[in-house]
């Protein structure tokens, strides 16, 4: 008899010209012993990795980068956080909602091929975001969540509440079908990106533990690895050390919330005028009977 372990790997299933299913093992631990069920009289061929078969016949491509889910385009995982801590229009959700926080693997400025941009060329940028850019994780392609500040019929929304909604939407549903559920790509309020709220609307200060600001050498540690872009935080690097949030000042609707990495400070700029990196996050929502990790 065989004793057999079942271990989950993340890979990619497609189907290439043949009409054959292909699935992607590239991330099964080189040591891990691969078994095969249920067949049922069917063969199993092995191949190269799709990179090296970009010019076969019969190998359909949309484009390197989305056909070979490049390791160097995946998110980073930088742990947990709760739903209620990460901003206060989330703040009524149960402490039992939770989710991962996922960082993309380049910066908005990077993605497009282009210097940095103010907070409103950002939050455009990340709304084109699509499958063609090749960010992904779990097997699935991550694109720009489609909100906007003060949308028609909803002149007192702001970017961080429209969010909100989708984080919200997207825990609801975690919950109706018992499993995570990713949200789609965008700038973080300040909590996510720093950990701390803004002056006093948030005088229990350091809400969330794991922040791009907490965990950037973790984060930036991943990146390397993997060939991503690291996130800047050194001196002598100008306005690229400074990250955009989605949280506004709310006496004067043309500021939002800055961080700088090199020390944690924060400073109010210009959504229109001050131009500063930004880094897109998406959350992996979980159902709220899910352990802690």
């Amino acid at each position: 008899m065989t004793n057999a372990i079942k271990q989950e790997f993340q890979g990619v299933v497609s189907r290439d010209g043949n009409d054959q299913i292909i699935i992607h093992l590239s991330n099964l631990p080189a040591d891990a012993g691969l078994i095969i069920e249920g067949l049922k009289g069917r063969s199993v061929q092995f191949r190269e990795p799709a990179r090296e078969q970009t010019t076969a016949p019969g190998v359909i491509q949309s484009s390197p980068t989305a056909a070979a889910f490049d390791p160097a385009n995946a998110m980073v995982r930088a742990g947990q956080v709760q739903l209620n801590k990460v901003s206060r229009f989330l703040a009524d959700l149960p402490y039992t909602a939770r989710a991962e926080l996922l960082v993309a693997p380049q910066d908005t400025a990077k993605i497009f091929n282009r210097g940095l941009g103010t907070w409103d060329v950002d939050t455009a940028s990340i709304r084109n975001i699509g499958a063609s850019h090749g960010i992904h994780v779990d097997g699935q392609f991550l694109t720009g969540m489609q909100i906007f500040e003060r949308p028609d019929g909803a002149k007192d929304v702001t970017y961080e509440q429209a969010w909100a909604k989708e984080v919200r939407a997207a825990w609801e549903q975690a919950n109706a079908l018992r499993q995570a559920v990713t949200t789609g790509l965008a700038i973080g309020s300040k909590k996510i990106v720093h950990g701390r709220g803004i002056g006093m609307l948030d005088i229990t200060d350091v809400t969330a533990s794991n922040s791009l600001y907490s965990r950037v050498g973790d984060i930036n540690a991943a990146l390397k690895a993997q060939g991503g872009q690291e996130i800047i935080k050194s001196y002598g690097s100008g306005n690229a050390r400074w990250q955009f949030t989605a949280t506004e000042y709310p006496y004067d609707r043309s500021y939002v919330c800055s961080v700088r990495f090199t020390d944690g400070d924060s400073l109010l700029v210009l959504k229109g005028g001050d131009h500063l990196s930004s880094r897109p996050v998406a959350l992996r929502v979980l159902p709220s009977n899910t352990p802690n990790l």
